[in-house]
């Protein structure tokens, strides 16, 4: 086999391994908001419960990234795999605020563990070759399978509860070990020191430019948390939408990013074009959606959802000329992620007391804000310089 059908089939590999991760992703996206409100806890406890998850995810995802560029890549796709069993067995027996908590703080070492090296890996498989383009491709195909994880768990709690739904779960992450261990990508295990380890985490490690990438990054995943961490669900489920009808348009929100993926495969779009076209779909829609009824609501989700799709492409533009210069790939794209994922902390803990003291249209609206400082940052940083 050729080299490019080697990378062929190491891609095919590692869409496979992600493909099982989205689908658990997706299910969890719809199910857990649902299943904390159905066990009567509050928003405001929900909220403190789910910023569990994003410290976890700092501190365990740094940790990972830099031992990645010395141990390898495949431990961590097999430890995404064994935590994704452990965090599906928790939340199927949890049955108070502090064990749904250590649930999601096991969910958090799952994606840390997946997301240290997934980047690092297209990356690898795309040798060089529009690498932005590769994870973007990756991105959407996870988004169809997160909303088929979306719809399916949305039939399922109505069919057959919330312990079916884990049981699917649960197999799903069993066969989560076949890929993790068929994968033959990045470097070979040299061994690590505990100080070499931490040698890597220095903020030095990465240039001033990109901490300030990192910072307009924050911005986005700040106002993205605020109404997808799992506000969305309960929003529906306060309009009288029944699980079946709420898991069909979570899934239409995570899948309707699958609509970009023949743009990635086909070329890189212009940067100018595609921040545009973000926020002309986001602003509005975000801005319309909790004043509006429930059928109207549903179709501005959908505007809502493919203007932050398609600012999925700039995402991983920053991050490539963020990290493109750095020798330890890894750890540089965790550490670009350290502001992200301390504001995705404060946007859940606020998200939930806005909306009990504001309403819904609190966090639609300062989300839609953060969504338009994003775009004016990202675009500082990618425009085109200009001609002398």
């Amino acid at each position: 086999m050729g080299c490019g059908g080697k990378r062929g089939l190491q891609l095919r590999r590692l869409v496979s391994l992600n493909v099982l991760d989205a689908f658990i992703q997706g299910a969890y996206t719809c199910t857990i908001p649902l299943l904390l409100v159905e066990r009567n806890i509050d928003l405001t406890t929900i909220g403190v419960i789910f910023s569990v998850y994003p410290i976890v995810f700092m501190v365990a995802r740094m940790l990972f990234s830099s031992a990645a560029d010395s141990v390898g890549l495949r431990k961590f796709f097999n430890l995404n795999a064994l935590s994704s069993i452990a965090s599906v067995a928790l939340y199927a027996f949890s049955s108070s605020p502090s064990s749904y908590a250590v649930a999601k703080a096991t969910q958090s070492v799952k994606d840390s563990s997946l997301w240290a090296v997934n980047r690092n890996a297209a990356y690898e498989i795309a040798d060089h070759r529009n690498p932005q383009m590769v994870s973007s491709t990756v991105l959407f195909i996870r988004a169809l399978t997160m909303a088929a994880g979306a719809i399916l768990s949305g039939l399922l709690i109505t069919s057959v509860g919330f312990r079916g739904v884990f049981l699917l779960l649960a197999v799903l992450s069993v066969l989560m070990f076949i890929p993790a261990n068929m994968l033959d990508i990045g470097p070979k295990n040299r061994g690590v020191t505990l100080k070499d380890l931490l040698g890597k985490l220095r903020p030095s490690s990465i240039d001033r430019e990109a901490w300030h990438i990192a910072l307009v990054m924050s911005a986005h995943e700040a106002g993205s948390t605020l109404i997808a961490g799992y506000i969305l669900p309960i929003l529906l489920r306060s309009r009288g939408l029944s699980y079946w009808e709420i898991g069909t348009v979570a899934a239409m929100y995570v899948g309707v990013g699958a609509l970009l993926l023949p743009v990635t495969l086909r070329r890189a779009p212009s940067v100018k074009r595609t921040i545009l076209v973000q926020v002309s779909l986001f602003l509005p829609a975000a801005i319309l959606v909790p004043l509006s009824s429930s059928w109207t609501m549903t179709v501005l989700i959908m505007v809502m959802a493919l203007g932050e799709s398609t600012s999925y492409i700039i995402w991983e533009s920053l991050i490539h000329r963020a990290v493109r210069e750095n020798r330890n790939v890894a750890t540089a794209i965790g550490m670009v992620h350290l502001p992200s994922n301390l504001t995705m902390m404060f946007a859940l803990i606020f998200a939930g007391l806005l909306t009990d003291r504001f309403g819904f249209v609190a966090p639609f609206w300062i989300a839609s804000a953060l969504f338009l400082l994003y775009s004016i940052g990202a675009w500082h940083f990618l425009k085109p310089p200009r001609k002398s």
